[in-house]
């Protein structure tokens, strides 16, 4: 009869392969101890087997999950410590802001009082320090992709998001009404430009505007002018921009230019020794217009000279700027 064998297990063969044990074969586990040399001895059976394999299943388990832990929680604090210094260098960058924010904000107040005392200096609309505040709404509430942030920096953000929209409403505002005063500069510097300001030319004033006896009739008659003496060629110029409507030879005016300065106003020369300017010419203040003389009706070398506003005559006085008074 053939002997009877033993069927090996999977487990008992794993068991031998880590052991370097012939598998299939019975041993007796010994134990010493002790001075006396006491001894345990065992049979090595295959409920033992499994209790060893077990336990070493169990301790490798737990080195397994204890290295998983281990490597969550190394992640986690690397994680941490480039979240935390993503977040130092974020805050740095956030005071910067706030600095650039109060800096502007100085540079904006700085520019709006300018442009009060602009305004007060042209005559414009005073536009009050209410003028100068801007209130602005928005969310309060956390949104989903606000959640990562903590309450404090949520704050701070949001805080500067608001002094931006603040910001951003002062220099509209101001960047509005810089172009409003710029235009209305403009508009008052042409309105100046085409305005009769100064005398046309250097002499003593002999006769005024207003009633008198004509030296040549005798009759007792408005004088529609002013009446400048000097030498023959004393160079005679505009009193402001325009373009000359008349240049020509008057009976009773001589030689004789009109200009017509837009915004109303028209000027007359008359007596003209000589006129240097034509008719469609445009002339700026101080363009030289012709020379002092004494043609037509006149008793003496002189320049007759008139101002006239939507059609009335005005005394020309009013229209020359003081001795001292420079205009460019």
């Amino acid at each position: 009869m053939k002997p009877k064998t033993h069927k090996i297990s999977a487990l008992e063969t794993l068991f031998a392969r880590i052991f370097r044990i012939v598998e299939g074969k019975e041993y007796l586990v010994n134990i010493h101890w002790g001075a006396r040399r006491n001894s345990f001895s065992r049979p090595l059976h295959l409920s033992l087997i499994r209790i060893v394999m077990g336990t070493a299943a169990v301790v490798l388990l737990g080195l397994a999950c204890l290295s998983f832990e281990v490597g969550r929680w190394g992640v986690t604090e690397l994680r941490y410590r480039f979240a935390q210094t993503s977040h130092h260098r974020y805050v740095n960058r956030l005071q910067g802001v706030q600095t650039s924010f109060s800096s502007f904000e100085t540079t904006l107040d700085t520019i709006f009082r300018q442009e009060q005392k602009m305004r007060a200096l042209y005559g414009i609309n005073y536009l009050g320090s209410g003028y100068g505040s801007f209130g602005v709404g928005g969310r309060t509430h956390l949104s989903e992709t606000d959640l990562d942030l903590s309450s404090g920096l949520y704050q701070t953000l949001f805080k500067d998001m608001l002094k931006s929209h603040q910001l951003r409403g002062k220099m509209d505002f101001t960047l509005k009404n810089l172009r409003q005063i710029s235009e209305f500069v403009t508009y008052r510097s042409n309105l100046w430009d085409h305005t009769p300001s100064v005398a046309p030319a250097r002499g003593e004033w002999t006769s005024p505007f207003g009633y008198r006896v004509n030296p040549v009739t005798g009759q007792y008659v408005l004088h529609a002018g002013l009446d400048i003496a000097g030498n023959r060629w004393t160079p005679i110029y505009s009193p402001a921009d325009g373009i000359v409507n008349t240049a020509e030879p008057s009976e009773d005016y001589g030689n004789m230019i009109i200009l017509d300065h837009g915004n109303g106003f028209h000027t007359k020369f008359a007596h003209l020794q000589r006129i240097l300017v034509e008719k469609g010419q445009l002339v700026k203040r101080y363009t030289l217009l012709g020379y002092m003389g004494s043609t037509g009706r006149a008793t003496g070398v002189h320049v007759h000279y008139e101002v006239v506003r939507d059609g009335s005559l005005q005394n020309p006085e009013r229209f020359i700027l003081p001795p001292g008074l420079m205009v460019d």
